[in-house]
């Protein structure tokens, strides 16, 4: 009887972008991302595509080593998108570093922002970013929080408190 795994890949052409689907893989392992990798090198080296996709709409976790490859290819001169991410990969992030919304949910994987930028600079261009975020729908029912900075204004107080050993504990 073979242990070997059912074939959990498709792909299909879509205009000019060759798309990986990855049908159940819900969370990766590294036998995955290995069978993925190879599937994109057939693509981009024997079959010549110049940009190719990845369509995550069943995927919930992904290894760190899956954005890495990505970006070997995107060097390398290929054009790299994901297609429907659920929100928590969409959250990544990497994904929310690198990947700018092309139409509806298709994501493209660009640095262009900050290729050029100092490494000082790509941090404050993110951190910009991220805290330019939109509120979550129930940003009303979470209270607000008063953080108060005790210095020379604020009246003092003084207090003290004795720690000794309970003669019920023994």
């Amino acid at each position: 009887m073979s242990t070997r795994r059912p074939q959990r890949l498709s792909c299909r052409v879509q205009d000019q972008t060759a798309i990986v689907c990855l049908n159940d893989m819900e969370i990766w392992d590294g036998a995955d991302l290995s069978k993925l990798r190879e599937v994109l090198t057939q693509m981009i080296i024997k079959d010549g595509y110049r940009s190719v996709g990845v369509d995550l709409s069943t995927v919930k976790y992904i290894p760190s080593g899956f954005f890495g490859m990505l970006y070997e290819w995107y060097e390398s001169g290929v054009e790299v998108t994901l297609c429907s991410p659920r929100r928590h990969v969409a959250e990544m992030l990497w994904f929310r570093m690198f990947f700018v919304c092309e139409s509806g949910d298709t994501y493209r994987l660009s640095d262009a922002d900050v290729r050029h930028n100092t490494p000082n600079e790509q941090v404050e261009y993110h951190r910009r970013a991220f805290m330019q975020a939109e509120e979550p729908d129930d940003a009303e029912d979470i209270p607000e929080t008063q953080v108060r900075r005790f210095g020379a204004e604020a009246p003092q107080h003084s207090w003290s408190m004795t720690l000794g050993v309970s003669d019920s504990l023994g």
